[in-house]
């Protein structure tokens, strides 16, 4: 337990980032998300940003997806 001396774990989940695959995956992915893409360059800044700021500090333990709706779909 870290609470006690107020470090924070959270874990981004990543997924669906892409990264030069082939066109047959990136179009298999993209169908399988909500949004209908992969993740591009700059689509996991905000989260980072967001767990580094103040805005988060109540939030530990949690696992976060970021993969465009993927995992609830």
């Amino acid at each position: 337990m870290l609470g006690p001396w107020q470090i924070r774990v959270n874990c981004i989940c990543a997924g669906g980032l892409e990264n030069n695959q082939p066109e047959r995956f990136l179009k298999n992915y993209a169908r399988n998300t909500m949004l209908g893409r992969l993740a591009g360059p700059t689509d996991l800044k905000g989260i980072i940003v967001f767990l580094a700021s103040d805005a988060s500090t109540y939030l530990t333990g949690t696992n976060i997806p970021v993969d465009g709706g993927y995992s609830a779909k």
